[in-house]
């Protein structure tokens, strides 16, 4: 439907310009003969753009070009026998006592004008079907590369989960070795994170005080876990109710800090803060050297993480990770879509 109206305004324009044109020149005189030289112009046009052209295009055959090109000589030839006779051109005498230029006056010998109109038509209509053709090229690879990118991140969501909820398990495991009563109250939270993850898995982006509750659900299993409330330190400040943001994309970097943090060494620091749109999320843990390198090959969460971050954030945000040998680092500055929910209130 589009095009027919991008069509139809384009005709509008050549139509009312040329018609505008040739009336400040020659007056109501030259009207017909436009409306004739129109339409011999749409036909050649629609002829080309709408049946020879994509004919050819498809089979991509030479011999059928040449016969193209044979039918719209003839087309044209014909038009040169029949149309002069029932033009409405000026008269001679009109010409002359107008006092018209010898240029104009070439310009109104109608074999000459249908000649022209006849080739225009011809390029026009092969150039705009060949815009078209690209035009449309582009939206299909556009299509096809946000299919791409679907796909990749249904994937990534899909490796998330469980590798989330395996080190979840390990953390309940644990507990349960030495018969701990905080068992059960670890199971509950879990039980909660568990419900969220999975009605929000195939969402595009959650509530941003909802990632937050969930991050602080979390920080209380390995806080029993490991029984060191003291040397865990989470600090959050912002209006995240009024933002959204991928499920589970802060928590995936918190989980690697537990899983490789030595409390021995110092605390575990969290640090979410967000000024209008911009994100800011800082995480520090020390770790025993030898027990990173051995388990390098589990840290797929921070590499899907980061893929996740190319897919739904380009230019929008930016990560450092440092690494001394003792201490790592996590600096994440992201610019988060408003939640149009909230906006509505």
């Amino acid at each position: 439907m589009s095009n027919y109206i991008y069509h139809c305004v384009i005709w509008m324009i050549l139509i009312f310009f040329k018609l505008i044109m040739d009336y400040s020149v020659f007056g109501d005189v030259m009207f017909l003969m436009n409306l004739q030289l129109f339409a011999v112009f749409m036909t050649i046009f629609y002829i080309f753009y709408g049946l020879f052209l994509p004919f050819i295009v498809r089979q991509n055959s030479k011999r059928r070009l040449a016969i193209v090109i044979a039918l719209i000589m003839i087309y044209v030839g014909l038009l040169f026998f029949f149309l002069p006779s029932h033009s409405p051109l000026p008269s001679q005498d009109f010409i002359a006592s107008n006092k018209m230029s010898n240029a104009i006056q070439r310009n109104l010998q109608f074999p000459d004008i249908l000649f022209k109109v006849g080739l225009f038509s011809v390029i026009f209509s092969t150039l705009l079907f060949f815009v078209d053709k690209w035009l449309d090229n582009q939206k299909m690879i556009k299509s096809l590369e946000l299919e791409r990118q679907s796909t990749e991140l249904k994937i990534l969501r899909e490796q998330l989960n469980p590798h989330f909820f395996f080190n979840a398990l390990n953390s309940i495991y644990s507990l349960s070795l030495i018969q701990s009563k905080d068992t059960p109250r670890v199971i509950l939270i879990l039980s909660d994170i568990m419900r969220y993850v999975l009605n929000d898995k195939n969402q595009e982006k959650n509530n941003m005080n909802d990632e937050i509750i969930n991050i602080k659900k979390y920080i209380e299993i390995q806080s029993i876990r490991f029984n060191k409330f003291n040397n865990i330190n989470f600090h959050y400040n912002g209006n995240f109710q009024a933002y959204k943001i991928e499920p589970l994309l802060l928590l995936t970097f918190i989980e690697n800090a537990f899983k490789y943090a030595d409390f021995q060494k110092g605390s575990l620091d969290i640090l979410i803060t967000l000024k209008e749109n911009k994100l800011h999320f800082y995480v520090k843990n020390f770790y025993e050297a030898h027990l990173l390198e051995t388990t390098k090959h589990n840290q797929l969460g921070i590499k899907n993480t980061k893929m996740k971050l190319d897919l739904l954030y380009p230019q929008k945000y930016d990560l450092q990770i440092n690494d001394n040998g003792s201490e790592y680092e996590i600096i994440l500055n992201l610019q988060l879509d408003q939640n149009e929910l909230y906006n509505c209130r």
